[in-house]
């Protein structure tokens, strides 16, 4: 009876599973997701590797320095580019013109989206890069050695509260107008007038790596931009168009086939030129054995050369890279035999526009940033001696204002480096340190102090670093 009354007043708990729970893998860094993956407007890897330091509060610098190089195995990275036995560090200055192969095709490309997505745990940073067209495109001509942006999109997505990033679209070297606003892309920094690189050390987006200042703009502040020529614009939008479906067929489709290019050539001669390479050759202003190079698959076609190939036979250039057979439109073919041997003929002329050239002089001229003959050649698309048979007084006057505007800059930045270094040797001699080149140069750790010390000109008692 006492058993039986136990039994009953037993309580009966469920089984536990003493198993280990199976638990994912965690990244080492965060997981951020790229911004407009799978678009036209997709990011590019410096802009992600930006980012992410952001993220961490760190500077990409101290990112690659602490995280990124020991998973790349290779010492140079701390080394910022500069040669062995140098003094260097992490994205130095050295490194910055070399930036642009980060967002490229080559080897420096595969060790950062291989390290990043070994931290991260993403499988898909290569589409931030030029990566998945390694067997189509040659590194000539295709990436820009350094930053460019358009100053309305960082306002616009400022106001809008959106991220700010960098558009791999922005990194093409052929690519210099933002379509959605119609304005130029910006390669100068609007306060301290430098060249950026594509990735810094303590790069943060939308700011200069530079001042530190923000690079963003309204589009109603816009007033020393050059106007754009209609027929500019048009080729513009049309890259722009052909670029950005390049980038979302990277994602989208597999890696084009090897002899995929010169397949395509080829068709495009025998439909174009009957056949004849030669004809073929003067239709699109290259030599012929260039395009037999690239017919026969022993050369790989520049991106610059293959949008103006695609433009001039009417096809897209995704359509180029994966149609297996394609219809071109009907061109007006220059009727020229076919010897051996003859030399390939120019590009045609690009139209002058008098009146819409002489007003775009004007403004470059008008305007508060002083650019070079070179730069305004480039910024109009037109030939520089053309501009120069047309306009001669004004091409002069462009020129002589940026001479002078060169020589006040140089003389500007010497004067503040002169009174820097006078304040620094007046500091170190007020603390009874004598005020030595040296110990003056180790004291403002600048690298405008370096290059101006090494100066023939400059000597040391007219900057009285003497006590």
């Amino acid at each position: 009876m006492v058993n039986s009354l136990n039994n009953e007043s037993l309580s009966i708990y469920e089984s536990w599973n003493i198993d280990m729970p199976s638990v994912s893998a965690r990244s080492r860094l965060y997981n951020l997701k790229p911004i407009g993956m799978g678009t036209g407007g997709a990011e590019s890897l410096t802009s992600y590797i930006a980012r992410l330091a952001a993220a961490h509060s760190l500077t990409p610098a101290v990112l690659l320095g602490r995280t990124l190089a020991s998973f790349m195995d290779k010492k140079y990275w701390l080394q910022g580019g500069a040669r062995p036995g140098t003094r260097g560090s992490a994205l130095g200055h050295s490194f910055g013109e070399h930036a642009k192969a980060i967002n490229g095709i080559g080897v420096i490309a595969k060790d950062w989206v291989a390290a990043l997505q070994t931290v991260t745990l993403r499988t898909d940073l290569s589409f931030l890069t030029m990566l998945p067209w390694t067997d189509v495109f040659t590194h000539r001509n295709l990436l820009r050695s350094s930053r460019t942006w358009c100053p309305s999109c960082y306002q616009d997505w400022r106001l809008n509260g959106q991220q700010i990033y960098e558009p791999l679209l922005w990194t093409f070297r052929d690519l210099d107008v933002c379509t959605r606003h119609h304005r130029r892309l910006i390669s100068q920094c609007q306060h301290c007038h430098r060249k950026l690189p594509w990735l810094a050390r303590c790069a943060q987006a939308g700011c200069c790596s530079k001042c530190d200042e923000w690079l963003g703009t309204s589009l109603d502040e816009v007033s020393n931009d050059a106007p754009i020529l209609d027929h500019k614009l048009e080729w513009q939008i049309w890259i722009a168009k052909n670029l950005e479906e390049l980038i979302i067929a990277a994602r989208r489709l597999p890696s084009p086939p090897k002899g995929r290019t010169a397949q395509s050539i080829s068709s495009c001669i025998n439909q174009a030129s009957d056949g004849v390479m030669n004809r073929f050759a003067r239709l699109i202003g290259k030599r012929k054995n260039t395009v037999w190079g690239w017919q026969h698959g022993q050369a790989q076609i520049p991106i610059d050369d293959l949008l103006r190939i695609c433009n001039r036979v009417g096809i897209s250039l995704v359509d180029f890279l994966y149609a297996d057979t394609f219809v071109l439109d009907d061109i007006d073919l220059i009727q020229t035999p076919a010897v051996s041997g003859v030399k390939a003929i120019g590009r045609s002329p690009r139209h002058l526009d008098p009146k819409a050239t002489k007003d775009a002089l004007l403004t470059i001229l008008n305007q508060q940033t002083s650019l070079s003959m070179k730069e305004v050649a480039t910024r109009i698309d037109l030939n520089k001696r053309l501009l120069y048979k047309h306009f001669p007084e004004l091409c002069k006057a462009i020129s002589t204002r940026h001479k002078q505007y060169r020589y006040k800059e140089q003389q500007r930045v010497r004067k503040v480096i002169a009174d820097k270094i006078n304040e620094t040797r007046m500091s170190l001699h007020n603390i009874g340190v004598y005020p030595s080149r040296r110990r003056v140069v180790a004291a403002m750790k600048s690298k405008d102090v370096h290059h101006f010390m090494r100066e023939k000109k400059t000597k040391i008692e007219n900057l009285t670093l003497a006590a």
